[in-house]
């Protein structure tokens, strides 16, 4: 086995040679491996199925057992390498781009004139030995991808040149040049360097005669004339004119692909450009930074022809070497005695110009420096940078790129998308499922532009529901990239690249903050890494700056989808993922148990903290059942209860359900209290049947421990009574629930309040003294607790007095809405609505009514839904819409419409069948309420919502 650590560097510009991390020779001995390998290399970061290993392995005779062949020679060629260096994936086998450094990459970079440095330039061109992947010269992918790598040889000579001639170094360059020339004859750039470097030494006649051949040979040959540049250097050439480099100087790329999305941040960025001289597009990789930065150049040069826009790629620079690259982009030539940032602004001057500086986050404190001294002594330079932090140049506007937003069919997101997958799909056209698909898939991919790019690139393999399905494995289903930009060769490579800038601390950090599933405060942060506040600070202050985390309203952070996949790998990897989920877990039950605790405190916005915090408690009660730490798990759901209630969330009270599952002997210490939050999340669904099984058996739990939560068991009893209309025995459920709460104010305000319902729907005087008694001992509170008080009150008083009936669930609204308490909202409302459809405005009625269906419909609170449906029927009478609401008499009759219909309510049904009978008579009325009869839940919802 390797040694010498996890990363190999793999030479392919000739035969295949691998170096371990301490740089000794660990090249497979086989042939068959040989060849293996460098299969693997050619398609780093993808999978390479095992049949398509045999057919490149074995291309004209197969072994007798493929399969096993195939295994033997894996086997043997894993053996020699780092351990997990290849990886099994499926029925396939993928090396891991993050850990292999291969030579034709650097050889990329140097031929798109990423770096200057002439040792790196040279160091890249020696290192050809030959033809590249010569052991798969027989493989159709390997003779493409060697003749590409010939080419880009080819023109990292050219930059070589170039880069001499910049420098001023001429010595031997001019017979390098003219057998660059003869290599391919028709090429222009070689012929236009020769010129140079011609008349450079002195020889401009000979200079003149280069550019005379060239446009005879490509005149007769292919009908053409050369390039206006071209052109116009031979005119400077006669003018004698000889210290200029050519070079497209202000030429841009122009895009492959339209820019979607970015349209008002463009033209916000090409504004700032020109009125503040300095702007950094800041974000994570992968966001669009680069793509951005060409629209904004090329809007610039359409505003003003006549100044030229440079564009200078800083990927490939290392700190002592930025300035060569702008300057090479520039095409000015260093002077002895004078440092290159001076040159430039000196050479620069008045010059009006704009500068595109791409990727500076690696390079930051001398490109800082640079711009600093530009800007400070030329008045009319202009430079936009990209960068995954800000320069912190005096006079900087930083615009942060963000995702694309995702949400929406036509959402920018969706349409790059769609756009991208009909490039490598002609005529591509989602259907309604598919359009789902891709909706679940740029919400996934966080709406960054790299990766919704690869994953529709994926399509030529795939359908667009697998690529969905795959995004739990998102680093290697989008592994294939760009060949010629080797950051996003993969959606891996582009997090990689900022993840390797930070310092250690910073990584273990990073990758701590990925047990987080949605957002958290620095408080949460240092819980979870470990460390004091001040320096967890510090840390998310760096890692913000960097776009690794973003900062989120409330002082909160978040990190993306995509980048907690990332971090989540590492902690995988260091092998401290679970010690992580366990602080993370544990935390987070004492958190949600103080937040419990404060819900009596008025001016406390904890609902809206409890529901930012959802994602995590669901992750750690997750960690918690997987390793079978039963009573913090009942310990987290048990504290949740108030919160599930108050915030219609039955289904965060239903996590009790997986805790009793796997508490099958109840011997957690918090079993009878799990029991109790069971049983409100059957009452918050409407099962009746449900609740009364689980309340009795939670009723049973108590018994049995002889301690808390009999309150609460006792007044979840009570809801059942109620439901099921036995209204005495309701009322003495809470009275029991209140005696026993003498310890927990909180829950003996919840059970009097309670009490008010049975004893306002039997209509018992007791009622007005206990609602005046209770309104009295909350004051003017405004909590949740509070906002429940004064919608019992109020219902309480609907048979004495409905004005103040009104005022009350006005109240009761007005605090609801002020603390989140969308229970009491939905209840209040309903009740208000109620009466405004008997006796008040119909038309205020309805619309209160189409606002809360939804309300109920999202909660899953069916209970409550359909003694709304019952009000809303007898509304639609009043408006004359007789049909749909016979209709619904229907529905809340005979469908499973949540609890018994008793007491008033079942005469005001009965008085309502009557009058509707009598309008639409006997036929067109039976046929009404059977088709009612027809409808579920939803499908009466929805109807109502149509009526109305």
């Amino acid at each position: 086995m390797a040694t010498g650590g996890d990363r190999v560097r793999v030479e392919v510009l000739g035969p295949i040679r691998v170096l371990d991390g301490d740089r000794r020779d660990i090249t497979p001995d086989g042939l068959l491996q040989r060849r293996l390998l460098a299969l693997l290399v050619l398609r780093r970061g993808r999978v390479v199925p095992a049949h398509s290993a045999v057919d490149a392995l074995w291309p004209s005779r197969l072994p007798a057992d493929p399969a096993a062949a195939l295994q033997n020679h894996m086997f043997r060629l894993r053996r020699g390498l780092p351990h997990g260096l290849i990886e099994s994936v499926g029925e396939g086998y993928r090396l891991d781009p993050a850990r292999v450094e291969v030579d034709a990459d650097r050889l990329v970079a140097v031929s798109t004139g990423g770096t200057t440095d002439a040792a790196e330039i040279e160091a890249v061109l020696a290192r050809w030995q030959g033809p590249a992947y010569p052991e798969l010269d027989d493989v159709d992918e390997a003779r493409v991808e060697a003749t590409r790598l010939e080419e880009l040889r080819f023109r990292a000579r050219e930059v070589r040149a170039e880069a001499r001639l910049a420098r001023g170094d001429t010595d031997g360059l001019v017979a390098e040049l003219a057998a660059l020339a003869d290599a391919q004859p028709s090429r222009e750039r070689p012929r236009g360097l020769l010129m140079t470097a011609l008349a450079a030494t002195g020889r401009r006649a000979e200079a003149l005669r280069v550019y005379d051949d060239f446009r005879r040979l490509i005149g007769d040959e292919l009908g053409i004339e050369p390039s206006p540049a071209l052109a116009a250097h031979h005119t400077e050439l006669l003018a004698g004119a000889t210290d200029r480099v050519w070079a497209p100087v202000g030429r841009l790329p122009v895009p492959a692909t339209s820019l979607v999305g970015r349209d008002a941040l463009a033209a916000e960025v090409t504004g700032l450009t020109e009125s503040g001289r300095l702007v950094t597009l800041v974000g994570p990789g992968g966001v669009g930074k680069t793509r951005l930065l060409l629209e904004t150049g090329h809007r610039l040069r359409a505003a003003r022809p006549d100044r030229p826009v440079v564009l200078c790629e800083l990927a490939t620079a290392e700190p002592d070497s930025a300035v060569d690259v702008v300057a090479a982009a520039l095409r000015i030539d260093a002077r002895p005695g004078t440092a290159l940032a001076e040159r430039v602004a000196d050479v620069l001057g008045e010059t009006e110009i704009v500068l595109l500086l791409d990727n500076c986050e690696h390079v930051l404190e001398p490109i800082a420096a640079f711009v600093e001294r530009l800007l400070g002594t030329c008045a009319n330079v202009r430079v936009v940078a990209t960068s995954r932090e800000r320069l912190r140049v005096v006079g900087e506007h930083v615009r942060r790129v963000p995702p694309l937003p995702y949400d929406g069919e036509d959402a920018p997101a969706v349409r790059l998308f769609e756009e991208r997958a009909r490039a490598v799909v002609p005529g591509f056209e989602p259907d309604g499922r598919e359009r789902a698909c891709i909706a679940e898939i740029v919400r996934r991919l966080d709406g960054l532009p790299l990766a919704i790019e690869l994953a529709a690139a994926c399509l030529h393999t795939h359908e667009v529901a697998e690529v969905a399905a795959g995004l739990d494995h998102r680093f290697e289903l989008l592994a294939s990239g760009y060949r010629t930009t080797p950051r996003h060769a993969s959606l891996a490579a582009a997090v990689s690249w900022s993840f390797g800038l930070l310092p250690e601390d910073l990584r273990r950090t990073f990758a701590d903050l990925s047990v987080f599933a949605g957002s958290f405060d620095a408080a949460d942060a240092a819980a979870v890494c470990g460390t004091d506040p001040g320096t967890t600070v510090a840390a998310l202050t760096h890692l913000v700056e960097r776009s690794l985390v973003m900062r989120m309203p409330g002082r909160r952070y978040m990190l993306l989808e995509t980048l907690r996949a990332f971090g989540a790998e590492q902690l995988v990897r260091a092998g401290r993922a679970d010690t992580v989920a366990e602080r993370h877990a544990r935390h987070l039950v004492d958190w949600v148990d103080r937040a419990d605790s404060r819900l009596l405190q008025p001016g406390e916005p904890v609902l809206s903290q409890i529901d930012a915090a959802v994602p995590e408690l669901r992750s750690a009660l997750g960690w918690m059942l997987d390793h079978d730490e039963i009573a913090p798990a009942g310990r987290l759901v048990n504290a949740l209860l108030d919160y599930g209630i108050f915030r219609l969330r039955p289904d965060v009270l239903n996590w009790a359900r997986m805790v009793i599952a796997a508490d099958a002997e109840g011997r957690s210490p918090f079993a009878a209290r799990v029991q109790v939050v069971a049983a409100y999340a059957a009452w918050m669904s409407g099962d009746v049947t449900e609740t009364g099984r689980l309340s009795a058996a939670a009723l049973r739990a108590v018994e049995r421990v002889k301690t808390e939560p009999a309150a609460e068991a006792l007044t979840v009893r009570g809801s059942y009574e109620l439901f099921e209309g036995h209204l005495d025995a309701a009322a003495a459920w809470y009275r029991r629930a209140a005696a026993a709460a003498v310890h927990d104010p909180a829950q003996r305000l919840m059970a009097r309040a309670s009490e008010l319902l049975p004893l306002g729907y039997a209509g018992a005087p007791a009622a007005v003294g206990l609602a005046a008694a209770l309104l009295t001992e909350i004051g003017d509170a405004r909590t949740p607790h509070a906002a429940y008080v004064w919608h019992c009150a109020g219902e309480a008083d609907l048979a004495v007095d409905v004005e103040r009936a009104r005022a009350r669930f006005a109240r009761a609204l007005e605090i609801a809405e002020q603390t989140n308490a969308s229970f009491v909202t939905g209840l209040a409302g309903a009740s208000k609505a109620s009466i405004d459809a008997r006796i008040g405005d119909p038309v205020a009625a309805a619309a209160e009514y189409r606002r809360l269906i939804p309300h109920w419909r999202r909660a899953g609170m069916w209970s409550t839904q359909w003694t709304m449906l019952r009000s809303i029927a007898g509304l639609l009478e009043r408006l004359g819409r007789y049909r749909d609401a016979a209709v619904l008499e229907g529905a809340v009759r005979t469908t499973a419409a949540g609890h018994r219909i008793f007491g008033a309510d079942e005469v005001a049904l009965d008085d309502l069948g009557v009058r509707l009978r009598t309008e639409l008579g006997d036929d067109e009325y039976e046929a009404a309420r059977r088709r009612g009869a027809l409808l579920d839940g939803e499908a009466a919802a929805e109807h109502a919502l149509r009526a109305l």
